[in-house]
Parts: structure tokens; C-alpha cells; sequence
């Protein structure tokens, strides 16, 4: 009798997105059970044969990617790569991912120092937006209005980071969106679902407050996110879109390699959870999972 295959999910703990989808991949037939950090010793030691796969959900940027790395280097398929992992916690490498592949994003510059920042907000215009390339919930995200207000985010960053080592950040174009911002799940190359994030306030954030709404998935959506897959390569995203009011044009703004899923698939109803099982299923049994372009 042919043993199940075995699958690991990396976490930093166990949240409801997480339980989610042992149970989603236990319904597929799989062998899956949580992997620590204390147990990744033992996994990548070679005493015992390579899991078939393993699916990084850790909190920490830092452990997502070295955790990835370590598992790559013995033969094991992880969900995300550890090269996509590594581009989507850094939004300055995606400006330049989505730049060199011609996918519609927001202008976006890098600056590497509190001068660089003025004379890029001056180049693009006002209001312009600041952001550090990682971070996640829109956590330090600044709009800029007016220079007094550049200044405002220079001196204060100065006080915290004199000698400018939290750089470099990205200096982005703002654009003024219709009251709302997209966010597409995909799995595979698939988009299974897509919501509006509505609020009144700029940042649409659901951590800031943001309310879900279900969106139909057009044409033009499966157009971008297609292409953000050709670039990072298949795996399972939250890719980010954003509406220009002016234009009607559709951009995608970031990817988060790692979304959370529970809290909005109990408001839009999509199993994403049992979607994302079910394509780990197939290429624990299937060809090589397809790198990027």
C-alpha cells in the first residue's frame, strides 16, 4: 500500500488561516502536519527521506526565506519559492520585477538617502507616497502633500534612523483611486477569487478597517495577474490592484506571498483553503512545479 505523501507547513503558529488548510489538505489525502522551527533541524539532517512538499506560511520574512532556502537545498517543492518569497517581502524589488516585465504599476523610485527622497518627490510630483520596501498592513506608509509635509516624514525618520539604515525606500506616485483597492487570490496561476477592499481613508487596509467585498474576476484582472505569475512564477499570492480614477487604468500596486485568507473567505465564501489543497495535491503527484519566466 502506497504511503501518503507527506506534506509540511511551515508557521510560526498556529492561526485559523493555518488550520484551515491542514484540515483542507488532510481531506485531500495528504500526510500534513505543522513544521516549527525547532523541528526544521531534523527534516534537513537527511536521516530520514525528504518530505514530498512543503507549503511556508512563517510570519517572519527572514525565517519564510531561510526556512524556503534550507528545505530547496535537500530536494523538497515549497509553496512560495524561496525567490518568490524573497521579491514579494521586498516592495522595491517588485517595483523593478514589474518594470522589467512591462506589467502596469504605479512610477516608483528607490531612494537611498533623505536628499534622494526630496529630489524624487520633486521629480514625480505631489502628492507623492513614501514607503518602506518591507513591511505589510500599511505599516509606515506616508502620503506626502506638500514639501512641508516632506519635510515632516524627513525629520522624523531622521530622529529614528540618523545614520540612514533603514533605507532604501520607495518613492511611488499617488494615485487617486475610487474609494477602493483590489485584492486578487491566486493559487497556481489560477485567480479564485477576488474583493474590493472599500474605505474612506486612502489606505485600504483591512487591518485599518477596510470592509470585503466579493468582485467578479474580468478579463483584465486575469490579464495582470497572469503576467505577475509569468514573472515570480506559479505559486500562491494575494496580488494587490489598484484603479486609477483619472485614466480608468488598472495597476497592480503589490504581491503579498503570504495572505491571510480565513477572516475574508468566511465574509466572500470562496474555500481558499480547500482551492489551494487541492492544487498542492496535484503536483505532489505531477510534474516539477513551473518556474518563473
Amino acid at each position: 500500500m502506497t504511503s501518503a505523501p507527506e506534506v509540511l507547513l511551515s508557521v510560526t503558529m498556529l492561526r485559523p488561516d493555518e488550520k484551515l488548510l491542514l484540515s483542507a489538505l488532510r481531506e485531500e489525502g495528504l500526510n500534513a502536519r505543522p513544521l516549527l522551527a525547532a523541528d526544521l533541524a531534523e527534516v534537513v539532517a537527511g536521516v530520514k527521506p525528504p518530505p514530498a512538499f512543503a507549503m511556508i506560511r512563517n510570519l517572519s520574512h527572514r525565517d519564510a526565506v531561510g526556512v524556503a532556502r534550507r528545505l530547496e537545498c535537500t530536494g523538497v517543492t515549497t509553496l512560495n519559492r524561496a525567490d518568490a518569497i524573497e521579491t514579494c517581502n521586498d516592495k522595491g524589488l517588485q517595483a523593478l520585477l514589474f518594470a522589467r516585465h512591462s506589467i502596469a504599476h504605479p512610477v516608483s523610485r528607490h531612494a537611498f538617502s533623505y536628499d534622494q527622497v526630496r529630489t524624487t518627490v520633486a521629480e514625480l510630483g505631489l502628492p507623492a507616497v513614501i514607503k518602506p520596501v518591507s513591511g505589510s498592513w500599511g505599516r509606515g506608509v506616508t502620503k506626502v502633500t506638500d514639501p512641508d509635509s516632506v519635510e515632516a516624514w524627513v525629520g522624523g525618520r531622521e530622529s529614528a534612523d540618523a545614520g540612514g539604515k533603514l533605507f532604501p525606500v520607495l518613492v511611488q506616485e499617488y494615485i487617486d483611486k475610487p474609494g477602493h483597492d483590489l485584492r486578487v487570490v491566486v493559487v497556481g496561476r489560477t485567480p479564485v477569487v477576488a474583493i474590493q477592499r472599500v474605505s474612506d481613508h486612502w489606505r485600504t487596509n483591512t487591518h485599518l478597517g477596510a470592509r470585503v467585498e466579493r468582485l467578479e474576476i474580468t478579463g483584465r484582472i486575469e490579464k495582470l495577474c497572469g503576467q505577475v505569475v509569468d514573472a515570480l512564477g506559479e505559486g500562491f499570492y494575494g496580488i494587490d490592484l489598484i484603479e486609477d480614477l483619472s485614466t480608468g487604468e488598472l495597476l497592480v500596486l503589490e504581491v503579498n506571498a503570504n495572505p491571510e485568507f480565513a477572516r475574508s473567505s468566511a465574509v466572500h465564501g470562496v474555500n481558499v483553503a480547500g482551492h489551494l489543497a487541492a492544487y498542492i495535491a496535484q503536483l505532489c503527484t505531477d510534474t516539477p512545479l513551473p518556474a518563473a519566466a
